[in-house]
Parts: C-alpha cells; structure tokens; sequence
C-alpha cells in the first residue's frame, strides 16, 4: 500500500505542496522537508511529460509520493504520466459516475482498462520484471479525482462509487465558481459544500484531499474532516517568503 494511503488510513493526515516549476532542483529541496506528498502540476502550470518525468527523478529515494495532475481526463495523457513513473494521479473535472470510470479504464490494463502496455521508466527500463509490475502497480498506485463542480458534488456517492478511485481532491477555487461564487471563499454557500463532501466521503475512499492558502485554511480543512491537504504552491510559498523577508527588512530600515 502506498505510504499516503497506508498513513491515510490509520487516521493521519497527510500533507504536501503544488509543484508548478519545471526543475528537478524544486522537486528534491522540496523532498528534504517532512512532507507526505507532493503535486506535479499539467494542468495549469507550463509543464510537459519530460518536464514531469525529470521532476519525479528529484523525489527518487525520498519517500514523497509524487502524484501528476494531467491536464485533462484523457487516457493519452494518464498513459504517458504513468510511464515515465508518476507514483499516483489526480484528474481534473470529474462531475459524474460516467467520468470517474474513465478515469479508471484510463489507470487498468485490458481487459478491464485500455492503458497501452509499455511502460517505461516505472519499470525502471525493464529491470522490474513486466509481469511483476503489471500485477502489483495498482497496490501502490494513487488515483484522485478532483470535485470541482456542483455537478460533482451532487454526483459524488456514485463516483466514490469506483473502484480504482483511491480519493477525492476538492479544488475550492473552481468550486466557487461553478456555485456562483468566485472567488468567496469565506462564503457561506461554498462553505456548505465544502463541509459536506468530506462527510459524504468519510469510510468510502481514504484520501479526501484539499488546497490550503494559508495556515488558517489548512486547520479549517481538517476540522471539516479533510486528511490531504496542500499547502499551497512552490511558487506562492517562494514568494511568500521573498515577500516576508523583503517586509522585514524594510521595515527594519525605516
């Protein structure tokens, strides 16, 4: 069982950052804190495969589980990130049952799924034994499925519903928006959802994951019953701490 999920499941939470910058050096600094976990980010960030593949090398041997949020719920892209030997995926926009079990053909070999035999670097170039690998991947293997929507919120029993689903990762912005209220984040009516889903998910899946902006964020987030959080970003927290180190000094001088 994955390290994340097996701590998940004894009632830990388990925490970790965003990674957005395109440089194995971020990825292995990052790994030298006591993090759980981090997100490698295609979706919005300008990253491709060879950029994702360089960035799980800097967490090699580090115990982080290095999990790709590919751009799209598209099986070329979940394919492709789990055979340069992503440790888990998250996929954006899953707003039904109907999506959730594409993410789950995308993850399983036929014939149950359609993900193309070829591994490459997650058989470490052939040194793992194919049949090995192909039997045991899944044991480690971390899917989540972002709830974004209203849509999924509605939805989310029948998409805990699938199997191969490991969890569920909320993303608090895109949520505001599809309930009307982008940007609020102290708002009530997005509040309401957030506390419902991690109610919904508890006992079903052993990931309920969230973005935090702030310390504040992330101790409401487990208050609400969420065990995955991210705090925050490479690039927010790098400025973050420019920012706070800049103030200080000016501050200082005056």
């Amino acid at each position: 069982m994955n390290r994340v999920v097996e701590k998940a499941s004894r009632g830990e939470v388990v925490f970790g950052t965003w990674i957005t910058i395109n440089s194995p050096e971020v990825s292995e600094a990052i790994s030298t804190l006591p993090l759980d976990w981090v997100v490698i980010d295609m979706e919005h960030a300008p990253l491709d495969i060879y950029d994702v593949e360089l960035i799980l090398m800097g967490l090699k041997g580090s115990g982080v589980t290095g999990i790709v949020r590919v751009p799209w719920n598209d099986p070329v892209y979940i394919k492709r990130v789990l055979d340069v030997g992503a440790h888990g995926i998250l996929v954006p926009w899953v707003s039904t049952y109907e999506e959730a079990l594409a993410v789950e053909r995308s993850v399983l070999y036929p014939p149950h799924g359609i993900r193309g035999v070829g591994p490459r670097r997650a058989t470490m170039y052939g040194s793992i034994p194919s049949a090995e690998y192909y039997k045991k991947y899944l044991e480690d293997l971390v899917v989540l499925v972002q709830i974004e929507t209203a849509k999924a919120v509605e939805n989310l029993e029948k998409i805990l519903e699938v199997k191969t689903i490991t969890g569920i990762f909320v993303g608090p912005s895109d949520l505001s928006a599809s309930l009307g209220v982008f940007g609020e984040r102290n708002s009530p009516v997005l509040l309401g959802s957030l506390e419902k889903i991690p109610k919904i998910a508890r006992g079903k899946k052993p990931l309920i994951g969230i973005m935090a902006y702030s310390p504040e964020e992330a101790i409401r987030a487990i208050k609400m019953g969420y065990n995955m959080i991210t705090l925050s970003s490479d690039m927010a927290n790098m400025l973050r701490g420019l920012r706070s180190f800049l103030q200080d000094t000016l501050s200082a001088l005056r």
